[in-house]
């Protein structure tokens, strides 16, 4: 009888940023506010104490996870991975939406997911990083659980890669901060079936 093998990702997105100018900010090490304790509190009380942590190097997740890991498994390691980085906006970084020069931003709105910024990335370009490390992440930890503590453009990449549709789909998911997005894969003879259980679950959306 064949055997099936599930591992279960938990994708939370970070804290809030502290961002008063409303810029973009992408890549930017912008800080979070981490003062949410209810919040923190109610996914803490759901997340497996058995899992796999890994964040990225931008410091509202790797604040973001900390935090939830003293109160889950304080003694698990959490590891950095650049490959699951918000999307890099390039020149575009720190200037507000209406900075953008028209002829850019309407280029970019006629095909926002295979438009990629001046120096930055696409969020096709995310997509493909993203997927190459969940990837490597399920080879490596496969039937485990991992949290995994990133941003909006990295959970709708992983969105995209499981629902293996039109890359522009995915950008209608809103992500609100500390929300968490259920996905697991189901590994079964030598392939990789998807199951999306839930997207933007817990979050606040006030």
């Amino acid at each position: 009888m064949t055997q099936s093998t599930t591992t279960r990702w938990w994708w939370i997105r970070h804290a809030p940023v502290i961002n008063p100018d409303g810029g973009i900010y992408g890549q930017s090490d912008l800080e979070a506010d981490l003062s949410n304790g209810d919040q923190f509190g109610r996914l803490a009380e759901i997340l497996p104490e058995d899992a796999v942590w890994v964040t990225t190097t931008l410091q509202r997740a790797r604040e973001t996870a900390r935090k939830l890991a003293a109160s889950v498994a304080p003694d698990r390691k959490i590891t950095e991975d650049d490959g699951l980085r918000e999307q890099a906006f390039g020149d575009w970084e720190g200037a507000r939406w209406a900075d953008i020069p028209a002829r850019e931003s309407e280029a970019y709105w006629r095909d926002p997911a295979r438009t990629r910024m001046p120096n930055g990335e696409s969020f096709t370009d995310v997509i493909t990083r993203v997927t190459a490390t969940v990837e490597r992440l399920n080879s490596n930890h496969s039937g485990r659980n991992i949290i995994a503590v990133t941003h909006a453009g990295s959970i709708r990449a992983a969105i995209s890669h499981a629902l293996g549709g039109e890359p522009k789909a995915a950008l209608s998911f809103q992500l609100t901060p500390l929300s968490l997005t259920r996905i697991d894969a189901i590994h079964r003879d030598g392939k990789i079936w998807w199951r999306v259980s839930g997207v933007n679950l817990f979050g606040n959306h006030s």
